[in-house]
C-alpha cells in the first residue's frame, strides 16, 4: 500500500481510487509516466495484465475477517489464483469473471459472476454453491444455481470441470465463456459437475 501511495504521489497527482471490482486506479496518470509506474508495480508483484481474466477474482473478506460470514472466501480465491497461475491457460480461457461471497449478504457479488461461488455453513462444514451465467454488464443477468454444493477441497476440481466443458465445446477462441453459456445453457455443466445423476437439485 505504501509503494502504491508513493507511485500515486510521484506520478499521479496523489490520487488513488478503488473500483467496485477491487482494482486500484491511478486516474490522472500522464502517459509519459506509464512505463515508470509499470516498473514500480513490477517490483511489488502487481504488474500482471490480468484484468477481466480468470485470476482477477472478486472475493469478500469471508470468515477470516468478517463476523457475518459463514465460509472462507480469500483462501478459495487464492487457490483458484494458483490454479490459473499459468499465463497460457488463463489466456486460453479468455475473459472470465469469478466472484466469491462468504455468506448470503453477497458482498462478493457472486450472483452476477460468470462463475459465482457462495460459501455457506452446512452442519458445521463449509459448503460452496456454484452459479453460472451471471453478468453485471450491459446484458445484466443473475447466475443459475447448478445444484448441490461442494466442499472446499472439491470446489477447485468442480471449477476445472466447468472450464473443461467450455474449452471443449466453444466454437472458437472468440466465443467467451458467457457467450458459450448463453448458447448451451446449464445442462452440459450439470452433467459434468454431477456425473451419474439424471437431475441434480
Amino acid at each position: 500500500m505504501k509503494a502504491i501511495a508513493r507511485l500515486a504521489h510521484d506520478y499521479a497527482y496523489d490520487e488513488i481510487r478503488i473500483s467496485h471490482e477491487q482494482n486500484i486506479l491511478l486516474p490522472h496518470l500522464p502517459k509519459q509516466h506509464l512505463l515508470a509506474v509499470w516498473k514500480g508495480l513490477q517490483k511489488i508483484g502487481l504488474a500482471s495484465a490480468n484484468i477481466g481474466l480468470a485470476s482477477d477474482i472478486i472475493a469478500c473478506p469471508g470468515l477470516d475477517y468478517c463476523t457475518l460470514a459463514t465460509a472462507r472466501s480469500i483462501p478459495i480465491a487464492q487457490s483458484l489464483g494458483v490454479r490459473f497461475a499459468t499465463r497460457k491457460r488463463e489466456q486460453d480461457i479468455g475473459p472470465l469473471k469469478i466472484k466469491i461471497s462468504g455468506c448470503i449478504n453477497a458482498c462478493g457479488h457472486h450472483h452476477v459472476g460468470h462463475i459465482g461461488i457462495l460459501g455457506l455453513e452446512r452442519a458445521g462444514v463449509e459448503n460452496y454453491q456454484i452459479t453460472l451465467g451471471g453478468d453485471g454488464g450491459e446484458d445484466a443477468a443473475l447466475g443459475n444455481h447448478t445444484g448441490p454444493g461442494f466442499s472446499a477441497e472439491e470446489l477447485i476440481q468442480a471449477i476445472d470441470r466447468i472450464l473443461d466443458v467450455y474449452l471443449a465445446g466453444r466454437t472458437s477462441k472468440q466465443e467467451t465463456f458467457i457467450r458459450f453459456y448463453r448458447r448451451v445453457g446449464l445442462p452440459p455443466f450439470k452433467a459434468a459437475l454431477y456425473p451419474g445423476k439424471t437431475e441434480a437439485s
